[in-house]
């Protein structure tokens, strides 16, 4: 596999699985941004997908080819899989933009497909936060809304309308 240094523009054979690693490392316990596409050389995409997540782990193997999952640490069904990429391009040119790179492969008939991960920064609390309000319940939601949204009424014992009654009609009698 190719590594494409956007910096210097400059062009390396991967030396080692633990160098992928150690790159790779580099997006661990942070969020990423990700898109996965396909389009054919001319330009025209087929599809793309685009989401966010906390890599949890990143696992590397080179058996017959080589693998890259991705791991996303709070949903254990969800997972990146890149099969035997070409080239890897890493962008780290712009400093404040985060680090990202990109795996590339190619096919036969002009189609290549691309996985973007860009680094977000640090899992940080604020996302947790966001996290454990996803996991709240409907029913508890509209609780913790009626909760702050209620403004207590006067103060004093409250008092319930009177209850309208109605007494039997009376004819009076003539002379009284």
């Amino acid at each position: 596999m190719k590594i494409i240094y956007t910096r210097g523009n400059r062009t390396e054979t991967l030396a080692s699985i633990s160098t992928l690693r150690k790159i790779l490392g580099r997006f661990v316990r942070h969020r990423v941004f990700y898109e996965v596409s396909s389009r054919n050389k001319r330009g025209h995409e087929f599809f793309s997908t685009k989401n966010t997540f906390v890599v949890g782990s990143i696992e590397v193997v080179n058996r017959d080819y080589l693998t890259i999952t991705i791991f996303d640490a709070h949903n254990s069904t969800h997972s990146i899989e890149i099969l035997n990429p070409s080239a890897l391009r890493i962008y780290d040119e712009t400093m404040g933009k985060g680090f990202a790179v990109s795996f590339l492969s190619e096919s036969p008939g002009d189609v290549e497909s691309r996985c973007y991960l860009r680094d977000e920064g640090d899992e940080s609390d604020g996302i947790l936060e966001r996290c454990e309000l996803e996991k709240i319940t409907l029913p508890q939601l509209f609780e913790y809304l009626d909760e702050i949204t209620h403004v207590a009424g006067p103060v004093g014992p409250r008092v319930d309308p009177p209850i309208a009654t109605h007494a039997p009609l009376r004819s009076a009698a003539p002379g009284a």
